[in-house]
Formats: structure tokens, C-alpha cells, sequence
């Protein structure tokens, strides 16, 4: 039979035609494919329309942008602060530039502070450049996220608690006045002279690792601190592991902490197992760390155990050390600031004269030393011993009106901060007193803030407030140069001596 047109067009439709269930499925895949067409057009779409709202400022050079320019600021106060203004100059306290290959947004304060701080684990995370990363160590309680953080933070806050501190105290006090006796001039000078952090460095990294290990003053401390502070030199150098390079040297000094740590960890490990721990390695961390368990019934490991080690003498030891050089230096500049702590610490003794009571300091006697905190804090304020901290976003966020893509660095920097004329009047004058009303919230942060304040910084307040007791009991000093530059390395310091002269009539 001859076939028709209209016979061929029907056959070849029919050939066609889908069953009522392949129409629906077919249906379902293109509605799903327009949705998603539809959704990442609108997505790519915001989100190169928040491009244009991006913070102000320059990525400048590729990958390296400003980090060759920036790291050379920061080895010095006067550097930095040049490098912070001129950026601000341009941009504003808000704005973007470029560190390591990453996109960094430099927070504003007090403002961006607060966004950081408040909003870790939320929007945000923290971050470490490459170089501090690895010279800290993967198991650091100062790397982890999220939950472990907060585990860890909950189990190692027991050892910085009140009760704690007031235990340690004695053993302060008899590190301070035994400092002083071996390292402030010999019996048969009256003067002489000397560089401040050099002894600081001594008095606190000795306090540190009695606390942590019951290591006394000796060769193996002056050994263990030298190599401590190569390692501590790598933390802002450029992250080049090559033979020469600071961080090749921060890496090897590294390796030698470990080791010394952990033949500390195996030799107390068979104390505990054999019942020979002394009285007094009973009570400090190291002892602690291996025979207390988190909330969760778990010990730490040996490699977790010497990590966090290394972090509490890092915490310990870097800014307590910083804060105390740079406060003897700016005492020297301010004589009128010298008497007014020696008028404190007479009434502390005199009080505990009347009372009957010896020398030995007391946490009652740590809380009246008001002035004295107060110019620590004016200290702090000035030269503070962590110049800046990262976090990174975990989404696309706001702030101030701007976008910041997931992914970016933000950064918080104490100068910009602690030297803002919004938040402190008058910033660039050494200025005690500006302490008797409270700072702008969120402006002032030595310690950091929110879920990552130091947990170590009641008793850094501690030993400070002791070493300034000691040291206006027995001397008075003057500054060589009181226009000396201010290094970083990367926490503030001095490199010029002061004079100082032994004090006859006690206090």
C-alpha cells in the first residue's frame, strides 16, 4: 500500500512519543535544570555585584602584594606605625591588601574588633600564617577549631584559674627576689648598666618553665631560652626554608625544643608510673597535663602534650618578657612616674608593717598596687608584645557596608587600635592615669578578645605586678636614649642600656 505524507508524518511523530512516566521524569530533569540555571545565575550574579563593594584598598604587586614591605615595618615600633598611617592615610582604618598571596582586610576599632571577636565559629575562623603554623605545631591548642578548641580551652583553664594563680604566687615572688640577686649587679656595685629585656627575658622565661616543669635558672635554661628565641624570631620572617633564612633557623631551633621536651615528658612520665614525683613538680602543668583527663576521660598525647608546652611558654614568655623591658623603659622616661609607684609600694609595706606581717607578697597586696597596673596597662597600650592576629571568613560576610568573600584574611592590629585618637586621647603620650576611667570597649586588646583571650593573662598580670615591686624596692634608672627606636622581633624591646643605681634606704 502506498504511504501518504501525512501517513509518514504520523509515523514519525509516534516514533516520538514518550509514555506518561518518561514525560514526567523528562519534565522533572529540565525544571530542576532551569532552577539550577535560574539559581547560579542569580548567585554569580550578587555576587559580582558585591565585587563593587569590596573594603577599599590595593592588593598591589601580584601574589606578594605588601608582604616583602610589610614584614620589614614590623621590626620596628616607628615602621609599623609609618606603614598602619599611610595605609589609613589612603583607605581609611578600614581596607584590603595583600599578605602572603591572600587577600587580608585590616579591621577597623573598635568596631571591627568587636565583629571579630564575636563572631569566630560563626562567620569566621581562626588563621595562622604558613610560618607561625608550622613553628607552632598541628596539635597547639592555639591551631584548633571549633569544638576541640573549646574542649581544650575548657580543660586547660583550670591551670590559669584564681585559685591557681594565688598558688603560684609564692613561687613568683621567690623567682623575683632570687633574680634580682643574681642578675642586678653584683654586692660590690652601686651603679651600673644594663639592657632590660636581656634580664626581663630571663626573670620571665625562669617563671614560665618553673610553672610548667619545675625547671630552675641554670646552663639548661640559658641553653633552652637561646634556641627558644631563635624559634620565636621565625614567627613573622618570610617563610623560606632555606640555610641562612630566619625561618630555616626558627625550624631547626624548633626540632631542638621538641626534643628537650620531650625527654621531659618521658622522664616525668616514669615518675608518676614509679611514684617519684617531687612535692613541688606535683602542682605544676607538666605533672598535671599527664595525670589529669579532659571532661571526656582522654589524656593528652606526647606529641599534643609538647605543642601545647611549646604554646604556654610562648604565651608566657614572649609578652610578659616584652611588657616588662618596655615598662622599665618608659619609667625611665617618666620620673614623675617613678614616685608615684615608690609612694605605692611604701604604703603596701608600710601597711603590712603595722600588721605585723613579713614582705612576702599576697594577692591582697597584688590588688592594691592600682597605679602600678595602671602603668602596665599604659604599657601595653603603647608597645603591645602581639602587634596583630589573622582570622579567615568561613563565608561571605559584611561589615561597615562592605562585602568579604569566604576565604579572606581579617586581621586585628593592637597599634592601630591602642593608638587611635578616637578611642585615646592624646595617643602617642605615655599617660598612667588615663586608666582611672575604662577604655572604649573593644579598642583595647593586648590579650585579644572573645573565645581567644590569653588564658595565661592573670598570671602575666601577676608576674609583672611582682617585678615592678621588686624592682621599685631596690633601684632607681635612667635611659641612655630616651629617643631610641623601638625593635620588634617580633614583640617591642630596646637594645640600648640604662643606668641604674642600687636604692640604700629600703622602702
Amino acid at each position: 500500500m502506498a504511504t501518504t505524507a501525512k501517513d509518514s508524518l504520523v509515523s514519525f511523530r509516534n516514533g516520538l512519543s514518550l509514555n506518561s512516566s518518561e514525560v514526567n521524569y523528562t519534565s522533572l530533569i529540565i525544571a530542576a535544570t532551569i532552577l539550577w540555571l535560574v539559581w547560579t545565575s542569580a548567585s554569580s550574579y550578587f555576587r559580582t555585584r558585591g565585587r563593587d563593594r569590596l573594603p577599599p584598598g590595593s592588593f598591589g604587586f601580584p601574589i606578594i602584594g605588601d608582604t616583602v614591605h610589610f614584614i620589614l615595618a614590623t621590626t620596628s615600633d616607628v615602621g609599623y606605625l609609618k606603614w598602619l598611617q599611610s595605609k589609613i592615610a589612603k583607605y581609611g582604618p578600614f581596607f584590603k591588601w595583600r599578605f602572603q598571596g591572600k587577600p587580608v582586610v585590616m579591621m577597623d576599632a573598635p568596631g571591627g574588633n568587636k565583629f571579630l571577636f564575636q563572631k569566630e565559629g560563626t562567620l569566621l575562623e581562626i588563621y595562622w600564617p604558613v610560618q607561625m603554623a608550622s613553628l607552632l605545631g598541628s596539635d597547639s591548642i592555639v591551631l584548633q577549631l571549633g569544638e576541640r578548641h573549646k574542649l581544650l580551652r575548657r580543660y586547660f583553664s583550670r591551670f590559669f584559674d584564681h585559685a591557681s594563680i594565688g598558688r603560684y604566687l609564692e613561687g613568683v615572688n621567690r623567682n623575683a627576689v632570687q633574680h634580682f640577686a643574681r642578675h642586678w649587679g653584683n654586692n660590690e656595685e652601686s651603679e651600673f648598666e644594663l639592657v632590660p629585656f636581656d634580664v626581663t627575658s630571663l626573670y620571665t622565661f625562669s617563671d614560665i618553665c618553673n610553672l610548667l616543669m619545675s625547671l630552675d635558672e641554670g646552663p639548661q635554661l640559658a641553653s633552652f631560652l637561646k634556641d627558644f628565641m631563635q624559634w620565636q624570631n621565625g614567627l613573622l620572617s618570610l617563610p623560606i626554608n632555606l640555610p641562612g633564612f630566619t625561618y630555616y633557623k626558627a625550624l631547626k631551633a624548633r626540632k631542638r625544643i621538641l626534643q628537650i621536651l620531650e625527654e621531659y615528658v618521658k622522664q616525668r612520665k616514669r615518675e608518676v608510673a614509679e611514684g617519684r614525683v617531687s612535692e613541688r613538680a606535683k602542682v605544676d602543668i607538666l605533672t598535671n597535663l599527664l595525670t589529669v583527663p579532659n571532661e571526656n576521660g582522654e589524656f593528652l598525647s606526647e606529641s599534643s602534650v609538647c605543642d601545647n608546652l611549646l604554646a604556654f611558654l610562648f604565651a608566657g614568655f614572649g609578652t610578659s618578657s616584652s611588657a616588662l623591658a618596655m615598662t622599665i623603659h618608659l619609667i625611665g622616661k617618666n620620673p614623675d612616674v617613678y614616685e608615684q609607684l615608690v609612694q605605692e609600694h611604701k604604703s603596701i609595706l608600710d601597711r603590712k608593717r603595722e600588721e605585723g606581717k613579713d614582705d612576702v607578697l599576697t594577692m591582697e597586696d597584688l590588688s592594691a598596687m592600682r597605679y602600678t597596673w595602671q602603668v602596665i596597662q599604659e604599657t601595653l597600650r603603647m608597645q603591645p608584645p602581639v602587634g596583630a592576629v589573622f582570622r579567615q571568613t568561613i563565608v561571605d560576610c559584611e561589615h561597615n557596608g562592605y562585602l568579604i568573600p569566604k576565604d579572606w584574611k581579617l586581621m586585628y592590629n593592637t597599634v592601630s587600635s591602642h593608638y587611635d585618637p578616637k578611642c585615646f586621647k592624646d595617643p602617642m603620650t605615655f599617660n598612667p592615669s588615663r586608666w582611672e576611667q575604662p577604655p572604649v570597649p573593644f579598642a583595647y586588646i593586648p590579650f585579644g578578645g572573645g573565645q581567644r583571650t590569653c588564658l595565661g593573662n592573670e598570671f602575666a598580670k601577676m608576674q609583672m605586678l611582682v617585678f615592678v615591686h621588686h624592682f621599685i624596692r631596690g633601684y632607681r634608672w635612667s635611659v641612655t636614649d630616651p629617643n631610641e627606636t623601638v625593635i620588634r622581633d617580633p614583640a617591642p624591646r630596646t637594645q640600648k642600656t640604662i643606668k641604674v643605681r642600687k636604692v640604700t634606704t629600703s622602702i
